[in-house]
This record gives structure tokens, sequence and C-alpha cells, in this order.
């Protein structure tokens, strides 16, 4: 038995394919803004290192002599990806952005065409449903970033149309290998595979639990059990832990999690109005005969924001952890303008896109339809000051470009094996090749046992050690900074004579070389232990 559907026959599925003509502003307004929004954040140069010691020969691992391989990443596809970048002599930190936004322009493609297909929209409609996936804030910030943001996102959405896209033939092998492959390049990536089998074991069960449909969910379901659970076991040969060190670091759950991971869905949605819109004007349009359609389009979305609040958000800004299940707001889109565009009601469809185009858009200039007052008042990253989260990224790309600066920087002095207590790991690590302990434990288990999480404090930083926290280990240095070459210590370092460490380290000052990137007549001030306490 099969349930009635709108578009029954495989030929008049694919003839609905909408021409590249339609797709192309979509396309193009979406490298405008993936390229106004270009950036790199601090946490994706962790990937990268990872991805550049593997590419010499040395493995997964971060630091090389400073005890047990550590998993302090959560994209290993993502980061054999990258070292296969690298190890044919491209640069990563390009290269990842590229990808990435590749990824980008073919998710804002296969939304497109398959609302078209699907709900047999027809050019206009095609054109209108990309323009939305093209203008929404979190796809211009996570197009680039350095993260598998957007590639999981992409995964995910390719499962679902394998699996659920083409009512009379569900392709259950290919959903799997994209199931799989979402599960490998993320660790969390598997939960949005069992979002979506649930969703596919649902609709089984209301067309009839036709044959077809049946075993295509065991083929989706089995691939992803059989490769994410190799890997798994790999991890476990490999780094002794079943979980990545990332998920210790960061997961746990306690009241004060999920009340700030209650605050981070608030911001998150009020931040994008557009969402809201859409879901509301779709309410009216589930159709019975599309519950295919609209099913994943709402249990995904609600289902991220379900496991974003429990986990506690997240530091990242605009919204990455829903972003796996962004592309089915698209979709709910298109299926309200299927409803509304052939009542003859053109121009409310038209003025309906208008609308969520402007708010998109502006969203991406940082300018909110909800004022910064309202949003305000569910500040989820508790240990500092609240801003926008377009300022959040903005701020975060400058702070990731100082901290290759001064990796570039450490590179020039100091030697091979030499190491240093640092919280920002991720350029300065790449760029200097140091031996690093970290401050927030990713790549350092010893913090997570010792330190228990702090309250009031931002996703992803719950724990942390103060700089003397090493010391039995014997560092190197204790840190360093860039400064003009004229400016007293204390212009940089604070009231230095005062803090612990003056009694431990000696302060060498390395002029650096001009044209380098450095600013004329500035120098390096590396803090190299003397003796430790």
């Amino acid at each position: 038995m099969h349930y009635p559907l709108a578009v029954t026959s495989k030929t008049t599925y694919l003839q609905q394919t909408p021409p590249w003509s339609a797709l192309l502003p979509a396309i193009l307004l979406f490298a405008l803004l993936a390229w106004r929004l270009d950036w790199l954040c601090d946490d994706s140069y962790i990937s990268f290192r990872y991805s550049h010691n593997a590419a010499l020969g040395h493995g997964l691992r971060y630091n090389l002599t400073l005890g047990d391989p550590v998993e302090g990443y959560s994209n290993f596809l993502w980061v054999v990806w990258l070292a296969l970048i690298d190890w044919v002599g491209l640069d990563i930190p390009l290269w990842s952005r590229i990808s990435s936004a590749l990824c980008g322009a073919l998710l804002v493609v296969s939304v497109a065409r398959y609302a078209s297909r699907r709900l047999d929209l027809g050019p206009w409609g095609a054109a209108a449903t990309g323009l939305i996936v093209a203008t929404l804030p979190p796809v211009a910030v996570w197009a680039t970033g350095g993260l598998a943001t957007m590639p999981t996102a992409l995964l995910v959405f390719l499962a679902f149309e394998r699996l659920l896209g083409d009512p009379e033939r569900p392709r259950g092998i290919q959903a799997g290998l994209f199931g799989s492959l979402a599960g490998l390049i993320r660790a969390d990536g598997s939960v949005w595979i069992i979002m979506l089998l649930g969703c596919a074991a649902l609709l089984w069960a209301f067309r009839g639990k036709s044959r077809e449909l049946g075993v295509a969910i065991l083929q989706a379901a089995a691939l992803p059990i059989l490769l994410v659970g190799t890997h798994i076991c790999w991890r476990y040969g490999y780094y002794g832990d079943f979980l990545p060190n990332t998920a210790r670091v960061k997961a746990g759950y306690s009241s004060h999690r999920l009340a700030r991971g209650v605050d981070y869905l608030a911001a998150t949605l009020l931040t994008l109005p557009s969402l809201g819109l859409i879901l509301v004007l779709a309410l009216g349009s589930l159709r019975k005969s599309l519950v295919d359609v609209w099913l994943p389009a709402l249990v995904l979305p609600a289902g991220s924001l379900l496991y974003a609040a429990y986990v506690g958000g997240d530091f990242m800004p605009m919204g990455r952890f829903l972003f796996p299940s962004i592309a089915f707001f698209p979709i709910l889109f298109a299926l309200a303008w299927k409803r509304i565009a052939p009542e003859g009601q053109g121009l409310k469809a038209a003025g309906f896109l208008a609308l969520l185009l402007i708010i998109q858009v502006l969203g991406c200039f940082d300018l909110n339809l909800v004022p910064d007052s309202v949003r305000s008042r569910f500040h989820f990253r508790q240990d500092r000051v609240w801003e926008s989260e377009i300022s959040m990224q903005r701020n975060m790309k400058e702070r990731a470009e100082n901290w290759a600066l001064q990796g570039k920087a450490l590179a020039l002095f100091v030697q091979p094996g030499e190491s240093m207590s640092l919280g920002a790991i991720g350029a300065m690590g790449y760029f200097s090749g140091l031996e690093l302990y970290d401050s927030y434990g990713l790549v350092t288990p010893s913090v997570i046992a010792a330190v228990d999480p702090i309250e009031r404090s931002s996703p992803g930083h719950d724990r942390r050690v103060g700089p003397m926290f090493f010391n039995d280990q014997h560092p190197t240095y204790a840190g360093s900074v860039i400064s003009d070459t004229k400016a007293p210590v204390h212009d940089q370092l604070g009231d230095f004579s005062a803090h612990p460490l003056s009694r431990l380290v000696e302060i060498e000052r390395h002029p650096l070389p001009s044209g380098q990137g450095f600013a004329p007549g500035s120098e390096l001030r590396l803090l190299r232990f003397q003796r430790w306490e």
C-alpha cells in the first residue's frame, strides 16, 4: 500500500528539475554574502594542526611529545580531508574555506532543486526557495569559518533527500552513505541521522508499512551503524576513548547548563526572526499528501533545538548547534509558497518573499528586527559582555588573525620540542609548532579530572585552569605578547611585578622583521621559565 502523494511517478519527479537560470541569483547572492563574512575561527586551527601533523606522517596528533594522542577535534572526516589538502601542498586555511563555501553552494542548489521537484514549484518557486537558503545569516556566516559546519548540513540534507525525496523510489544505500559521512565528519552528526530515521519510521508506519520504504530505512540505518561503529572502535584503539576529548570537556548535564541552553535557543531565534515567520506561515500548509515533506522539516529543527538546550548551547556565533537542520526551514517556506502562489495570490507570495529577504540580508549586516535590549536578556555567553552574533563573528575573526600573527612570530624564535601553557591553542599552535598545554583541556585531559564545571561561563568554556596549573610539567614558556619595542613591559602585561609568574620567568625581547605582517618597530616578548614552583 502506497500513501497518496502529490507527485507519484519517477518521470514526473525528474521533469520538475528547475533550470539553472532560476538558481543563478541565489548562487550569486550566496557567494557575495559568504565573501563579505569570510573568516576563520581560532578553533578551526586546532583541526588544521591535526591535519598538518597527519600529512607529515605523525598521525592524528596535536602534540607530538606531550603524552599519548588526544582527540581534541570533533570532525574526523574534515581533518582527514584537510590532511589530504596539506599533503598535496595546498594551503589548509584557504582551502578549508573554499571547500566549505562549495558545500554551501551545493546546499543552496540541492534544497531549491528538491523543493521544486517534490512540490512542483516551477522556476519562480525554485528561485524563491534558493534565495531563502542563500540569505539566511547562519548560512552566510558558516559558508566559511574553517569548521565542518556547512559540510555536515549538506550531508544531513542529502541523506534526507535520498531517503525521502522521491516517494516512489527511496534510495536507502545512498541515504546510508550520506548519513555515515555526516556521522564521520562531525562527532554528533549521527544525532540528526537518528532523527531522520525516526521520521522515516513514522512515515513507514503511516504509509501502511510499505516494503520499499522499510527496506530503504534498514539500509540507511545499517551503513552508519557499520561505518560509524567502525570509526568508534578505531578511536578507542588509537586514543583510548570511545568519545572525543572535546565531548568530555563540553558534555555533561546540569540545571545551569539547561537554563543556559534555553537562553541560547531564545537568543538564536530572536536573532533569526525570519525562521519564526516561515514556521507560522508553513503551519497552514501542512497537507496530508505532503507529510513526507513537512514531518522531517518540523522534527529535525525541533530536535536540534532540544539537543542544543540539553548540551547548554554553543560558544560559536549564529546558532551553530542548530545548523545541521538549517536547510529544512527553506523547505517549510517552499510549502507555504506552494499554497500561496498557485491561488492567484502572486503579489502576496512576492511580498512575503521580499519581507523575508530584507530581514535576512539586513541580519547579515547586523541590522536586526528585534532590538538589542530584548536579545541581550538571553545572554548565554555569561562570562563576557553581550554582543550581537555578527559582532561576535567579527571579533572572533579579528582575534584569530591576531593569534595567527603571534603564532608566526613565535615560529621565528622557538625551537622544536619547546612548550607553552596557553588558552587560545588554535592559530598560535598551528603557526608556532610549539607543544602546548591547553588550559581549557581540549588537548590536555588532565584539566577535566582536575576541575569541576564553572557556572556562569560560556558554552564550551566550562572547565579551565590558571597559568600555574601546568608548572609541574615544566613548560618552556608561560606566554608571549607582541608589543612596540619602545613600550614598557607593563603596558602589555599589566602590573607584572605583582603577578606570581614574575618570580619564575624571564622576559625575552625579540625584534620582529618588517614586511611579514608585523607592524614596524614591533617585538615579540617571550616569558621563558627559569624555575617552577
